[in-house]
């Protein structure tokens, strides 16, 4: 993997979803279960593919091409690389239980007109439902998703959809603002069908999380200073869910929850986070990102979760008072 930075507008090699390599002394670390304390390194990761109904593993290459070719037929607007930077900030809202600490924040940040407030996924009805209307939602998922993400879409939210998406987003979502962009492809059959159909089109990289997608999709838009919230990868010991009161979820603290710690080379201080797989995934992903991308954006953290301990001990300059 190469070291020079790399224009994030572009797709990079560590959005094959392949498992990153990572220096030892930057990995994540996870209590094994002798009971001790004792702690076990590294943590891998590995995408599974969805089951079908016997049970076996099912292939969604063709599922994406398809999907391609049914957003081809809409018509729509495509995502474009704005020529200049723009003003103001990108404000990124995910799910995570801080936000709940950080609502009145969100609010004046989205109060400038300046400013635009992007939602992952469900963040769109808890800021809706607490009085704030994000200006971008953004879907990547493949699989249908609206009806359980939005409850209800707004009609001055525009609707940043992959592709790739299930046509139920997009058949959802019809009355409403919606702009297509395109994921690199991660199969021949999407090569195939993004070549005959969306031949020159920009490629929105990110890993396979849609709060990075989110990030590129601003960067596509002009904006050069982002700011972060509910992004946490991590939860609070006894909190009752992964993520904010209301959002729907299977996943389950009890039964995914495990125990990360990440230390301070200079101090030598170590802290413990609760997370989950797909969580600390994220925190992964987030890292190379940034590594390779960070010299073309400004980017805070908000909250006190493991996202941005990481963040802010690898760069400290981001949260200086002068900020």
């Amino acid at each position: 993997m190469t070291d020079k930075p790399l224009d994030p507008l572009k797709p990079h090699p560590m959005y094959s979803g392949e498992v990153i390599g990572m220096d030892p002394e930057e990995r994540l670390f996870f209590e094994d279960d002798s009971g001790t304390g004792a702690i076990k390194a590294p943590i891998r990761f590995q995408l599974v593919k969805p089951s079908d109904e016997s049970g076996k593993p099912r292939d969604q290459t063709n599922d994406a091409a398809e999907h391609m070719r049914y957003a081809a037929s809409l018509g729509l607007t495509e995502l474009k690389q704005a020529p200049l930077p723009r003003m103001g900030k990108a404000i990124i809202v995910g799910g995570a239980p801080s936000i709940k600490e950080n609502l009145e924040k969100i609010r004046a940040l989205a109060a400038d007109p300046d400013n635009t407030l992007f939602a992952v996924n469900w963040s769109h009805t808890w800021l809706i439902q607490n009085n704030i209307v994000p200006g971008v939602c953004v879907f990547f998922e493949i699989d249908a998703e609206p009806d359980s993400t939005l409850k209800a879409a707004h009609p001055d939210v525009s609707y940043y959809i992959c592709s790739h998406c299930h046509p139920k987003t997009f058949d959802e979502l019809k009355n409403f603002k919606r702009i297509l962009w395109h994921s690199p492809p991660n199969s021949e059959a999407e090569r195939i069908v993004g070549d005959e159909l969306f031949k020159g089109s920009n490629l929105v990289g990110g890993g396979v999380g849609t709060m990075t997608r989110t990030m590129t999709v601003a960067l596509h838009l002009g904006y050069r200073n982002l700011e972060l919230f509910g992004v946490d990868s991590s939860f609070p010991d006894d909190s009752k869910s992964t993520h904010v009161d209301g959002y729907e979820t299977t996943a389950k603290p009890e039964v995914d929850g495990f125990y990360v710690y990440a230390k301070d080379n200079h101090t030598g201080k170590v802290r413990r986070f609760k997370t989950m797989g797909p969580l600390a995934l994220q925190v992964e992903e987030f890292k190379e990102y940034c590594r390779v991308n960070h010299a073309v954006f400004a980017l805070r953290v908000h909250g006190d979760g493991l996202l941005k301990y990481v963040h802010e001990h690898t760069y400290p300059s981001q949260y200086d008072a002068q900020g």
